[in-house]
């Protein structure tokens, strides 16, 4: 049945009415937020620098002074590097990931060969260094090299290296005219390049196995080995000493076009140097950097260190592209606009891992980090974990697992609450553990602490004061587990979870501070009666749109349906029973769920160590699945998910680096204020999903052609309507105008604008 309604002096209007909308990005579309100060390796073509991060990849042209950036997002195969080389013949570089996948990448183009990754073998497959040599990439791993013919994309052959029968790893090779020279477990070894043999390790010759060489190059047609602690060169045969920096450990040694440069770290200061060796191998130069773990020349005779800390470095230039400070997310808060990011860390039991990243935050597309190293008020902020965000004054709070509490105000100052508000923790006095932060509908401020004698901490929005909580000995049997994470409920009662297996906590303080006497309070465990949960090990506790709390378990999703009674003890969790494709059973049942999201149109977001998944508000139907597999995630360990009301970009926190995804709803407002449709122009060349945005919550939306003629009819997730582009035939429509109409259920708000297709 067609449809069709017109309205004439309307669409009169909007003929000659024009404006212009902000083009969004598109809907389903991927970001990656990755670090890249942590570069581990550094390759050259003698201008354009290729740096692999622990993270991600970028290349930094020298001459025009631009840097483009990788991931997953943009072709990359995978994550965490461990080092790139580059050949100038086939004009490729050669990306080794730690997981031991490789990627060659040419002309903005990345091809995959995953032998090594997915062969069989129960030795080390990591890959530690690549030899460039006439379009051979020779790759030493922890079985053996493996070689690449970069022409034509393929395995060529593979050494093995084995004593008594049992491979040992190679950590790196050099080559000079004739040679080729092996560093391996088992000492330095050598072999003619025409060897007939070459594949079998018995037609090596050993040259040293009395020192533990870690790497070897040629400079100036002489092949150098080193040490931890020493340089030698090779003569006939035989390794001669060269150089040794006082107190240092060396990382790498790396050929010049007149010497040698060598990467040391300083044992006692822990900070770097490189060095350059002329060719009588004397020290000629040096310059002190953080942590550098190999150097590369380029054409115009400069150095550039591939460094832990400071990113890609030449003096007086450092070179790193814009992202947060470190990969962790363990929480991460979209508002006002911007993206503030918890770097972490702790793991499944909560325990403290003494992380220094602090925080970063994405404002206006630029990233922004806050930690003891860039930020004074922060000097002692280890182990940021929890974020909230004054809605009056924007003052940001940080809930550190080790610290006690820090904020940021606007203004950019910032400051700690330690000894003078917090408890210390019992076990570890030198510690103040908060573990949650959170405001509450009257503007309160609440925190958790562990181990602590009182769970809850509140700050009056009154009269500024704070006020400490505590559940009675019998609802915390083990006192040294409770207080992990925290929410606030629609009726400002204060839910939050003991990390080892202690269950559900909730608190009312029935609005009153001064008076505990009135104050409530319940504890959920596992089994009916108890409250009923899926498991006693509570990983997460969200609050969805309708008041619903949704609680994960490491076995899967508890819901609690009637939170108004929960300290009654007249409200138990619901095991609700879904059925996915043929199989039935509880929710996520086997599934350690680490994180819940809610987006604009109540559905959840869940995230586990396997993975994401999007489901129907009442979880009965799982709409999208992202793996590692199927998408860019980094990796399927998720250990936060959480979505902008306003964007609808749904942000995931992995324990490889975050990325975001541009989901289909948002949160609906109560009119239809400042809507947006984009793309706007519709290109022939554009297949995705056009979006109509900032609509009043569930409105209805309707798309008609000129002559009023219904095209496509859908209801609004949230504030976000999602429209494919065809119409109920499954055709394109013609180059043309199209006009938007959208109504809330009463008719009070309605919305009327157009869109153009060009073909």
């Amino acid at each position: 049945m067609r449809y069709c309604f017109l309205i004439p002096a309307l669409i009169f209007s909007l003929l000659f009415h024009t404006s212009a909308h902000a083009q969004g990005q598109a809907i389903g579309a991927w970001r990656a937020h990755l670090p890249y100060n942590r570069i581990i390796s550094v390759a050259t073509d003698g201008n354009k620098l290729f740096a692999a991060s622990r993270s991600g990849f970028f290349t930094y042209d020298n001459l025009k002074d631009e840097v483009s950036t990788y991931s997953k997002v943009n072709g990359m195969a995978d994550v965490g590097m461990s080092f790139v080389g580059y050949d100038a013949l086939s004009e490729t570089a050669v990306l080794a990931y730690s997981n031991s996948n490789i990627d060659l990448f040419k002309n903005e183009t990345f091809y995959n060969i995953p032998y090594l990754k997915l062969r069989s073998a129960s030795g080390d497959k990591t890959i530690y260094h690549i030899l460039i040599e006439n379009e051979l990439a020779y790759l030493s791993t922890g079985i053996g090299i493996l070689v690449i013919n970069l022409k034509k994309r393929e395995i060529k052959e593979t050494y093995s290296f084995t004593k008594d029968k049992t491979e040992f790893a190679v950590r790196g090779m050099a080559a000079d005219k004739n040679y080729f020279f092996a560093v391996t477990a088992n000492g330095l070894y050598r072999t003619l390049k025409t060897n007939p043999n070459i594949q079998a390790s018995a037609s090596w010759k050993l040259l040293d196995s009395s020192r533990r060489y870690i790497n070897a190059t040629q400079a100036l047609g002489k092949i150098y080995v080193a040490t931890l602690d020493s340089v030698f060169v090779l003569n006939n045969d035989t390794a001669a000493f060269v150089f040794s920096p006082d107190s240092s450990s060396i990382r790498h040694i790396d050929p010049l076009a007149n010497g040698l440069c060598v990467s040391v770290l300083h044992t006692k200061s822990n900070f770097g140097e490189i060095y350059s060796l002329n060719e009588l191998n004397q020290p000629v130069d040096s310059f002190e950097t953080a942590n550098p773990m190999q150097a590369v020349q380029t054409s115009d005779n400069h150095i550039w260190v591939a460094d832990m800390t400071w990113g890609l470095r030449s003096l007086p230039k450092t070179v790193i592209p814009n992202g947060p400070y470190d990969i962790g997310a363990y929480d991460i808060l979209p508002q006002d606009g911007k993206i503030y990011v918890a770097h972490g860390s702790y793991d499944d039991k909560w325990n403290i891992a003494i992380n220094y990243a602090g925080i970063s935050i994405l404002d206006n597309q630029q990233w922004k980090s806050y930690n003891t190293n860039s930020f004074a008020p922060f000097r002692n902020l280890k182990d940021a974990i929890r974020l909230a965000k004054d809605p009056k004054d924007k003052t940001l709070y940080i809930a550190s697992q080790t610290d006690g509490l820090f904020y940021l105000k606007e203004d950019g100052t910032g400051g700690n609450y330690r000894e003078d508000v917090f408890e210390v923790h019992n076990l570890d006095p030198s510690t103040y553990r908060l573990s949650g932060v959170a405001f509450d509908q009257d503007n309160n401020l609440w925190v958790t602490q562990s181990n602590a004698p009182h769970e809850l901490m509140a700050r009056s929005a009154s009269d500024g004061n704070w006020y400490k909580f505590s559940l009675p000995p019998y609802l915390r049997p083990n006192f040294d587990n409770v207080a992990a994470g925290l929410i606030i409920d629609d009726y400002n009662q204060q839910w939050f979870f003991s990390a080892a297996g202690g269950g559900v906590l909730v608190y009312n303080t029935n609005g009153t501070f001064e008076n505990t006497g009135d104050d409530t309070y319940t504890r959920l465990l596992i089994g009916k009666g108890a409250g009923n949960l899926p498991d006693n090990f509570v990983q997460c506790i969200v609050n969805d749109k309708k008041g619903t709390i949704w609680i994960g378990t490491a076995n899967g999703i508890g819901i609690i349906n009637c939170p108004d009674r929960i300290t009654e003890g007249t409200c138990e969790t619901e095991l609700r029973v879904v059925q996915y494709d043929q199989f039935a059973g509880q929710l996520f049942a086997g599934e350690n769920v680490k994180t819940i999201a809610v987006d604009g149109a109540n559905r959840k977001w869940v995230g586990t160590g396997n993975g994401v998944w999007l489901i129907s508000e009442d979880a009965n139907k799982i709409i999208s699945r992202f793996t590692i597999d199927n998408s860019p995630l980094p990796s399927n360990n998720i250990q936060t998910i959480k979505v902008d009301p306003v964007s609808g970009d749904v942000y995931f926190g992995t324990d490889k680096g975050l990325v975001s995804y541009r989901g289909t709803a948002t949160d609906g407002g109560t009119s239809n204020k400042d809507v947006v449709i984009f793309p706007n122009p519709v290109k022939r060349d554009y297949s995705g999903p056009i979006a109509i945005k900032g609509l009043v919550d569930n409105a209805d939306v309707r798309i008609t052609d000129i002559s009023g003629q219904l095209i496509y009819r859908t209801k609004a997730n949230g504030g976000q309507a999602t429209w494919n582009g065809t119409d109920y035939t499954g055709r394109r429509p013609q180059s043309g105008v199209f006009l938007v109409f959208a109504t809330n259920n009463t008719g009070t708000e309605t919305f009327a604008g157009k869109m153009v297709f060009i073909k």
